[in-house]
């Protein structure tokens, strides 16, 4: 079975599968004589994907291509989020090449250039070790037996929130480097969280508020309930209607989770011939079932009474008569 994404691998490839983000994020990070080479303007995202089922779990990729010099050249920006770094990382981006290679064989194609682009975040610096490291006792004379695995590298450890707003143009790719260099930390996620404004930065309306729900969507589900209050509570007050749209559907879809993963277990205990627990088990289905909705008729009902609040308020009726009438309080009123 495949492994479930992460929200870091949804995030990533929400963000950069636009071509002007993924365009802004290479000019950032590829040295000048590399983008001088490549035809940035022509960019095309290439469909599927070369990362291992072994290696979902803190790899994605996104593949694109473009033209170099006749031809054309693939640039695989590859996104790794662990917490630690893993020992041998090149073996990773080596067969991940390969499997480009081999796909190139396969298509009947020539071999493609691939330009290998790391981006890293996590709460571990990247160390970069030479893969050549890992052989301190070889003779010279064979050194030349040990491949020189490079890779472009983008560490948002080590990049300070300065250089994300230097090195980057596009305001949707600055702040969505800041939310993945920041968002192991609860502390720092506020800190971003709280310069978001409702135009990020001057984006057409349409566009602003697409990226907002990306990126509110992307801290909502990598942090834990009390960052999502939190979170709610430090945003411009233009956007804590959306922020807690996203939540109340988060949280509704977190319940159909688990009740697809009750109904999993009954199946299992039904084809072990376990009817009363099997029973049991699909009765507790059905209740987180019946939860769902009656928490969903209670969030409409409330919702109505806010709107009502509000109207009341635009006719000037004191606050003491709406909360006698609607239970709606002033704070509950952005």
């Amino acid at each position: 079975m495949p492994s479930p994404r992460s929200p870091h691998d949804e995030f990533f490839k929400a963000v950069f599968s636009d071509l002007n983000h993924a365009r802004d994020l290479l000019q950032g990070i590829l040295p000048a004589e590399v983008a001088a080479l490549l035809d940035l303007s022509s960019l095309e995202l290439e469909p599927g994907s070369f990362v291992s089922e072994s290696l979902r779990k803190s790899f994605t990729d996104l593949l694109f291509s473009c033209p170099l010099h006749g031809t054309r050249a693939v640039v695989a920006i590859l996104l790794e989020h662990k917490t630690w770094e893993p020992t041998h990382p090149h073996l990773q981006i080596l067969r991940y090449m390969v499997g480009i290679w081999e796909k190139n064989l396969i298509d009947q194609v020539p071999l493609q250039v691939i330009i290998p682009v790391l981006l890293h975040q996590g709460t571990v610096p990247w160390k970069a070790t030479p893969f050549s490291a890992f052989f301190p006792d070889i003779p010279e004379s064979l050194s030349v037996f040990i491949p020189d695995v490079r890779v472009i590298l983008q560490d948002l450890v080590q990049t300070g929130d300065a250089r994300l707003q230097t090195d980057f143009h596009h305001p949707f790719v600055q702040t969505a480097l800041a939310i993945m260099k920041h968002i192991f930390s609860p502390e720092g996620t506020l800190a971003v969280a709280r310069s978001l404004n409702p135009d990020l930065a001057g984006l057409p309306k349409e566009d602003a508020l697409h990226s907002l729900h990306i990126l509110l969507e992307y801290i909502l589900r990598s942090g834990d309930i009390v960052l999502r209050n939190a979170l709610i509570e430090a945003l411009d007050p233009n956007l804590k209607g959306e922020t807690m749209t996203i939540a109340d559907a988060l949280r509704l879809e977190g319940r159909e989770e688990a009740v697809n993963e009750v109904r999993t277990i009954a199946d299992a205990l039904r084809l072990e011939g376990r009817a009363e627990a099997e029973n049991e088990v699909r009765s507790i289905a059905d209740a987180l079932r019946m939860e769902g909705r009656e928490e969903g008729k209670e969030e409409g009902i409330r919702a109505s009474k806010i709107e009502d609040a509000r109207k009341m308020l635009e006719h000037g009726i004191a606050w003491t008569v709406i909360t006698d009438i609607t239970g709606i309080k002033p704070e509950e009123v952005a």
